[in-house]
């Protein structure tokens, strides 16, 4: 296939005041299919009677963006910004399953593919703060916090999918709603220590014949720590240490709703230690 691909690209910034600035955007961009999901491959498990598809005829997905953003600076190190964005776009790609589903002759219990899917427009605000604690007094100057949340409204327009074309309210696949990070430091004589902590709500991530057989990727929350401490001046040396996954967050798809468990993976706590010398 051969195409030309015109990206335009503004952007503008006010500086309010010196600790103040205001940023707005547009800008058009593009995402282009896997290549694994464009790979003329067929993939037939016999034992499940199910059956996966490539799909060379997948286009890129187009996005028009407008973009917002105010950003104030303290005066020691750090900022809080807010922001709004919006989206247009055409085109998203999903993986669409059908159940009962005949293919050149034969029914197969499930088939899948990616396919362009439709249109869809996302709205969006964030906020986020960064900054030590030093305000409060000079001795906390190396203890801080990092904080951002986000949340998205996402609305599927022209839903190309056989049997759900007439369907209204859908969200964008891959779109979580919420999304939230935080983190804590310390940082001071070598030592760095953080605990972190993310957070995203539910989202489509793969859509069915009917709702009922839409796949969800259910809301996660996982908390990490990493500590280390770095010494010497010819040869910097760093000793680490993390721990990850401390809330022992499963992996979980669930089918429609969330009493129907598609597919749950268990991992646990995973410690990782070591040493790094820079010469």
């Amino acid at each position: 296939k051969n195409y030309i691909n015109v990206l335009p690209n503004i952007m503008m910034k006010w500086d309010v005041k010196d600790d103040l600035k205001l940023r707005a955007s547009f800008s058009n961009t593009i995402a282009r299919p896997k290549y694994s999901d464009l790979a003329p491959n067929i993939s037939i498990d016999r034992s499940d009677n199910a059956i996966e598809l490539g799909n060379p005829d997948l286009t890129p997905t187009i996005s028009y963006n407008i973009d917002l953003s105010a950003e104030y600076y303290f005066k020691s190190i750090g900022l809080v910004s807010a922001g709004i964005f919006y989206k247009s776009i055409d085109d998203f790609i999903v993986d669409q399953t059908f159940h009962n589903y005949q293919y050149q002759g034969v029914t197969y219990t499930k088939f899948t593919q990616p396919r362009n899917s439709g249109d869809a427009d996302i709205l969006g605000v964030e906020v986020a703060l960064q900054r030590d604690f030093g305000f409060i007094t000079p001795a906390l100057k190396c203890v801080g916090i990092y904080t951002n949340y986000t949340y998205t409204y996402s609305k599927v327009n022209n839903f190309q999918f056989e049997g759900r074309e007439n369907e209204s309210g859908l969200r964008l696949p891959g779109s979580p709603e919420h999304t939230a990070n935080a983190s804590l430091f310390f940082d001071k004589w070598g030592f760095n220590v953080r605990l972190s902590y993310n957070y995203a709500s539910s989202f489509i991530d793969e859509m069915g014949s009917s709702k009922f057989y839409d796949r969800y990727y259910d809301s996660v929350n996982y908390m990490d720590i990493n500590a280390g401490y770095t010494f010497g001046k010819k040869f910097k040396t760093t000793v680490y240490a993390e721990a990850t996954n401390l809330l022992n967050q499963p992996l979980r798809y669930y089918q429609g709703t969330k009493e129907y468990t598609a597919q749950s993976e268990h991992y646990g706590i995973r410690l990782a230690a070591g040493v790094k010398v820079t010469f």
